[in-house]
């Protein structure tokens, strides 16, 4: 959902978004790995994408600039 929303993937050549986790019924985290300048503003779209997509979205406590999320049942 956020590559259809527009929002780049992590990959070799380009920085973008990360999600790790979500296995058995856990939150997954979403995180951008980009320059600082980039990095403190998308969370805030991906964050926009999910809500949008159904999920259940916050920060993780451990990392302002990481999202946890997860599906809406």
């Amino acid at each position: 959902m956020l590559r259809q929303a527009g929002r780049s993937e992590f990959g070799e050549r380009h920085g973008g978004f990360v999600v790790e986790g979500g296995q058995g019924g856990a939150p997954f985290l979403v995180a951008c790995a980009d320059d600082t300048g980039i990095s403190a503003q998308e969370p805030a779209r991906y964050e926009a994408a999910l809500l949008v997509a159904g999920y259940r979205v916050e920060l993780d406590p451990d990392d302002d600039q990481a999202l946890r999320a997860w599906p809406i049942a």
